[in-house]
């Protein structure tokens, strides 16, 4: 997603006159339900940020997982009120598992990512 800002595109925060792509999205995940957060249909390859923003007081950590298909591409672990930035080549899924098993626990955070495609 992105805004308009006086003909200008805002994208992750930067203001650009031509973006190729940015997707920008806040994300909720609750105990140990997988959760996928970005889907492309085909191969990417694409830095951002994510950041873990808050969770309940069961929630300690948020696994993000890259994958292509069924295999495991990157795998970070984030805990609270952490950001991480990254460059992962070779995903079509990003994918959030908390680390509780009471349904009652969540988290919550924002993804800025710039994907690339292969031409």
């Amino acid at each position: 997603m992105s805004c308009l800002s006086n003909t200008k595109v805002i994208c992750c925060g930067i203001k650009r006159h031509i973006v190729q792509d940015c997707v920008e999205c806040n994300w909720l995940v609750f105990n140990q339900t997988p959760t996928i957060i970005f889907q492309a249909n085909k191969v990417v390859s694409a830095s951002g940020t994510i950041e873990l923003s808050s969770t309940t007081l069961g929630m300690t950590t948020v696994d993000v997982i890259f994958s292509r298909g069924a295999t495991i591409i990157k795998t970070f672990t984030l805990e609270k009120q952490q950001c991480l930035a990254f460059t992962v080549v070779g995903f079509d899924t990003i994918t959030l598992i908390g680390d509780s098993s009471s349904p009652t626990e969540s988290a919550s955070g924002s993804l800025c990512l710039t994907p690339r495609y292969q031409i």
